[in-house]
Formats: C-alpha cells, structure tokens, sequence
C-alpha cells in the first residue's frame, strides 16, 4: 500500500464528494450563463475587459485561494461561501458587470480548491474521485453558456436553486478534518522525471490541437459540436479516473495523450475525433492532481488550484497565439508549459516551507 491506512471518517465522504462535484457543474453552469449573456449586453471592448477580469479571479486565483485555504482549513465553510456568492452574482446580474464578474470569479476560484482539496483529503491517491468532483464543470459551463445564447431567461432561476439545494447539503454534510490530515506515503513517486517531461510534451501538443478547434467551432457557431466535446470531456474524466486506478496512472496516461494528439489534429474534419481526443486529453486531469498529491500530500487545496486553475490558464492563452498566425507554436508552448510548471513548483516549495515553519 502506498498510503496509510484511512480514517473510518472518509468512508462516509462519498456523498460529499458527489455534491461536491454536482456543485462544481451548477457553479461553472452559472459562469458560463453569466459570461454568455454578456455577449448581447456588452460591447467588444468590454466584453473583453469583463472575461479578462473572470479568468484571473476564477483560474488565476486558484492558487492564491489554495494557498489561504490549506492555512486555515476551513473546507466546509469555504465550500458553502462560495455557493452563496455565486448565487449573489446571479441576483445581481442585471446590475453592473463588472460587481457580478468579479463575484462569480472569486465563487468559483475558492469553490474549485474546497472541492478539489475535500476529494484529495477524503479519497488520497483515488483518481475516480477526483474524476468525480471535475468531471461535472466543463459540461455545466457548456450548458449554462448555451442557455445564454438561447436567451433562456429561466435558467437562471433554476441554477440558483440548484446551488442553494446543494449548498443547504454541503452545510451538514460530513467533511474531512484539515487538521487529521496525516496521510503518507512511502518515498516513491507515482511518475519519474522522465515521464513527467513526456506527458508534459504530449499535453502541450494535444492542448494547442484542442483549444485550435474549439476556437474553430466558437468561429463557425458550431455550439452542438461544443456541447458534444463538453459531453465527451466530462465522460472522459469519469473514465479517465477509474481506468488509472485500475491500469495505473503512467501506463494510461501516456496512452491517452498518445492518442489524444492525432484524434484532435483531424478533430476539425469529424466529431468523432473531436470527442474522443477531447475525452482522452481531459481523462488524463484526475491523474494530474493525485500525481500532484503524492509530491505534496500537506497541500490538497494548493495541489487543486494549481492543477485546475494552470491548465485553463494555459488553454486560455493559446487562442491569441492562434489567431495571430497560421502556424503552430509549438515550441513557444513547449516553453511556456515548463515555465509556467516551474514557478508553481516554486510556489509549492516556498509555500511548503512556510507551512511547516
């Protein structure tokens, strides 16, 4: 056994887990209805300034949100704060975008690290678990930006009072102690240096080939394909999880990327591609995180925000390297994927150091 024997407390936290993932889904289904709507309320250059501003709350501050949140380990109280204020931005959305864009980022930033440190905590080295918890946003954040476009006013009570059922849960619901966290794990990593460096190449590569085609797909107005590689993500996750655990985590993955890489390369020609590269690049998040854990098994919260929040920050910068040429920039990926790994395991480290200080 790699980790050490659990407390009888986290066998009962699969519920939790459950709603935690659920409220991951309306949560993401909420900024996804609120950023879409703003396209028929808001100018281009607004529009611009307002989903800048929600990628660096929402990803960008996972981090930094990770990093208070594993100091104090208030995972309970943040889970359902977070739920609160993006029930808020709801409410306030017809007022001034920028007060309910910059509510929605923060809800979702501290949401993502609870529910991702709660997953870790209660279910160590458990991929379909972590699966669980992620599988449901990327598919929310499809449906809430369709109903957006669609006009579909209703929604957006509905999501409010999915958000509120499932915070009322989470509010009795049994959670992990922060301060019992006392897993560990013997002196051997889950990947060596090696394999992180090739599943790094092969993410890059299969990252820049997705992210290209749902730029494609935004372009053409091609919104079912959207909701069927959403779909196909959240599967994949699910899968991904369970297929890891079972296989094991470098055997699978390193396959997964292997064929996620030539399915989205054609993913523009047929939906088939599309889905299974996309299922197969997103299959491979869950191992992310418990890789992640077994390095810095202290920090859930930090590991979450890091392995959350850096992947959508990345995706998100490859559209405008896109869009100002034809070619592919892979190499300046490349170097951007390791940089950007290297000042978060720098983060980590210093912050690793004032934890145990």
């Amino acid at each position: 056994m790699f980790f050490a024997k659990k407390n009888v407390l986290f066998q009962h936290c699969q519920p939790t887990v459950l709603a935690l993932g659920l409220g991951h889904g309306f949560s993401d289904a909420a900024a996804g209805y609120l950023m879409g709507g703003l396209a028929h309320r808001a100018n281009f250059g607004e529009l611009a300034g307002v989903v800048m501003l929600y990628n660096i709350l929402a990803f960008g501050g996972q981090l930094p949100a990770g990093i208070w949140l594993d100091r104090i380990g208030q995972f309970r109280a943040a889970s359902v704060i977070s739920l609160v204020v993006m029930i808020a931005a709801l409410f306030f959305s017809t007022t001034n975008v920028w007060f309910f864009t910059a509510l929605a980022g923060i809800s979702s930033a501290f949401f993502h690290v609870a529910g991702g440190g709660t997953t870790l905590m209660s279910f160590p080295q458990k991929s379909v678990f972590v699966g669980m918890f992620s599988a449901f946003g990327v598919l929310g954040l499809a449906l809430g930006g369709w109903a957006a476009a669609l006009h579909w006013h209703w929604v957006m009570y509905f999501l409010m009072a999915g958000l509120a059922s499932i915070m009322f849960f989470l509010s009795w619901a049994k959670f992990p102690d922060a301060q019992k966290n006392d897993t560990q794990w013997k002196e051997q990593p889950l990947l060596d240096t090696h394999d992180y460096l090739m599943i790094l190449l092969l993410a890059a590569i299969a990252m820049r080939s997705a992210v290209w085609n749902f730029v494609q797909l935004v372009y053409t107005h091609q919104y079912e394909w959207l909701f069927y590689t959403a779909l196909a993500a959240m599967i994949g996750k699910l899968a991904g999880g369970w297929l890891a655990d079972r296989i094991g985590a470098r055997l699978y993955t390193l396959t997964a990327l292997a064929i996620a890489v030539p399915a989205l390369s054609w993913g523009y020609r047929k939906l088939f591609w599309l889905m299974l590269g996309t299922g197969l690049l997103q299959s491979v998040t869950p191992v992310s995180v418990t890789a992640l854990q077994r390095i810095f098994p202290k920090l859930p919260a930090t590991i979450s925000g890091a392995t959350f929040g850096l992947a959508i920050a990345l995706g998100g910068v490859i559209p405008y390297s896109s869009m100002l040429s034809e070619i592919y920039f892979l190499p300046q990926l490349i170097l951007l994927g390791l940089c950007a790994w290297g000042l978060y395991f720098y983060a980590f480290k210093l912050h690793k150091t004032l934890y145990n200080s």
